[in-house]
């Protein structure tokens, strides 16, 4: 019976603090002060407050590629295109060598 009773007690106890938490209004002003109130109870708003200190953003730097983009790439870009002008080159210089003779 005892242990019943403290747990009831325990429930009981924890309602209301959500019951009086639930109630409660949280503002927060734009300087960044939170401020919590009951239900009814006025208030009022404070003047923004300067920063001590302030934060000055600096841009980003732009991202520079990777190694791949900036060397390998363009490197395998040229040795391709190098591959097909020798080989069309080579197309036609074995076919002409076979499609003429020097006659003698």
């Amino acid at each position: 019976m005892m242990r019943r009773s403290v747990v009831i007690f325990v429930l009981f106890l924890v309602s209301m603090v959500g019951a009086i938490s639930a109630g409660a209004i949280t503002t927060t002003a734009p300087g960044g002060e939170t401020t919590t109130t009951a239900p009814g109870e006025i208030t009022t708003t404070a003047v923004a407050i300067d920063p001590a200190v302030p934060v000055v953003e600096e841009p980003e730097e732009p991202l520079q590629a990777d190694w791949t983009y900036r060397y390998f790439i363009p490197t395998l870009l040229l040795l391709a295109a190098a591959v097909v002008v020798v080989t069309v080159v080579q197309y036609f210089v074995m076919v002409v060598r076979k499609r003429y003779r020097v006659v003698r």
